[in-house]
């Protein structure tokens, strides 16, 4: 499930889009904004999925090529994932 708050989230869920069943996740240990975006830039994704970016983390990240685009905390991540060009961008 997405967190509603990005730097306070659990960490990063890895999904393979060629292997649906392969997913790793990293454990965002620290809880801040800086930690989580290191997090996500040492993974090496291009495309991330968030219920929530604040301004900066967006901008930090975008910077480096990742394509953010917000999706509902409600839905399953891995319908999200299957969904992602036509959901909204950060």
């Amino acid at each position: 499930m997405l967190s509603p708050f990005f730097a306070k989230c659990d960490g990063v869920l890895l999904i393979d889009p060629d292997e649906a069943q392969e997913h790793e996740f990293r454990a965002n240990c620290e809880r801040t904004g800086e930690a989580i975006c290191d997090l996500v830039l040492a993974t090496g994704i291009t495309k991330l999925i968030c219920g929530f970016i604040d301004e900066a983390d967006r901008n930090r990240l975008s910077a480096f090529g990742v394509d953010i685009r917000l999706g509902s905390c409600s839905r399953p991540v891995t319908l999200l994932a299957r969904e992602f060009d036509v959901l909204p961008k950060a």
